[in-house]
Formats: structure tokens, sequence, C-alpha cells
């Protein structure tokens, strides 16, 4: 009797990121070439997209959001398949959300956190610490307005709508009072609700309102009761 190898972890940096010295180039173990995006570059879309948009820069963020995380996941969809012999319905719940800290980590996005205490209220929590998308979120903001993340929400909700085959999307929690809390204590973690878009939706209005992650929860816990 002949047993398969049981596959490791995909994502590992060690093995899943190669280096070209000759070129220059950066590829995946699959073959696809990655590139290592400058920091200026993130702090210009921004930029770029605040200066073309105008008041309609929120939506424009996290429409780009949407679109990148939406391509990301569809490209690695691919690989992870091909690598594990199953599609990602097929992978239970857990592993499959084990697998996107990894992905978080190994792309420099940041190390993401997933909190399911909500789940009845149709709600997960996500904190991503220490993450890339938010360079240039302070960018063309006035002192008293408060930075939101809308490039990064856009992204989240891409990613769990594509799993879950929903429409979802995510908002971000927890903000800093405003621009200048933001620039003078850059925080150390961003905060998300995701859920469905009639929950979000109402998140937003909340948050708006000044209201925080845990009593937009509380809210929510009356009214669904």
């Amino acid at each position: 009797m002949t047993l398969s190898p049981v596959p490791g972890n995909y994502f590992t940096p060690r093995t899943y990121i190669q280096c070209q010295p000759e070129t220059g180039l950066l590829k995946t173990r699959h073959g696809n070439r990655l590139l290592a995006v400058p920091e200026v570059l993130l702090r210009s879309i921004h930029k770029a997209l605040r200066e073309e948009t105008g008041e309609a820069t929120p939506f424009a963020l996290y429409t780009f959001g949407f679109w990148w995380g939406g391509a990301f996941y569809d490209r690695l969809k691919t690989e992870i398949e091909a690598y594990y012999q199953r599609t990602i319905p097929q992978m239970n719940a857990l592993e499959f959300l084990v697998m996107m800290r990894q992905i978080w980590e190994t792309h420099g996005f940041g190390h993401l956190n997933l909190d399911f205490t909500h789940r009845d209220l149709g709600l997960i929590k996500v904190q991503v610490e220490a993450s890339m998308m938010q360079l240039g979120t302070e960018i063309g903001l006035k002192p008293e307005q408060t930075p939101s993340y809308h490039l990064e929400a856009g992204f989240i909700a891409a990613w769990f709508s594509r799993w879950a085959g929903k429409g979802i999307r995510a908002c971000a929690v927890d903000l800093p009072k405003d621009a200048a809390t933001l620039m003078a204590n850059p925080p150390q973690f961003a905060n998300f609700l995701v859920g469905l878009g009639p929950k979000i939706e109402q998140t937003e209005m909340w948050v708006k309102q000044g209201l925080s992650s845990a009593e937009i929860i509380e809210k929510f816990a009356v009214t669904d009761a």
C-alpha cells in the first residue's frame, strides 16, 4: 500500500517566493511573477484617486480594492486547487481561513486575525496588523476629517464575496478620530466588520455617527433579537 504524501503549506515564504538573481525577478512556486510594490506607489494610489475623484474618493478606493482583491483571489484559487488537488469549496472553513492568514503574511498585506464571535449576528470582525494598504490613507485629508480604509475594505470584501459566493461587504471600524490623530499616532491595527450588504450599509451609517465596533455590535444584538 502506497500512501500519498500530505501537501505542505503552499504559501510558506521560503518555498513560495522564488528569486531569479540573473533577471531580478520574483516568481511564485507556480511560476507567476510577483511585483514588489514600493511605498511611494501605494501612497500615490490614494493621492491620484483623491485628486481625480474628489468626493467620490471613498467609492473609487473601495471599488479599486474590490477589483484588486477579486483578481488576486481568482489567480490564487487556480494555484491552490492545482496544488491541493481539490477545489476551495471542498476544503473546510478552518483550513481555508488558516491559509488566508498565511497568504496575507506572505504577500506583505499584514497579520490577519479573524473573529467569528458575532457570526450569529451575520458579522465577522477582521483585524489587520501592519497593513501596507493603509499607507497613504491620510493623504489629502483635512486635519479634522476622519480617515478610513476603503481600499483595504474593498479588498477584504472581495475575498469573502468570492469565497462565500455572496454579496459581502466590509467596513472599517474603530477609526482614528481625525487625520491629525492618525499622523501623530498611527494605529498598529485596522479593524473591519464584514457581512452582507444591508448589514454593512447600516454599519457605515453608525460609523459616521462615531459609534465604536462594540457599540455597533450591541445595537445589532438588540435589533436582531
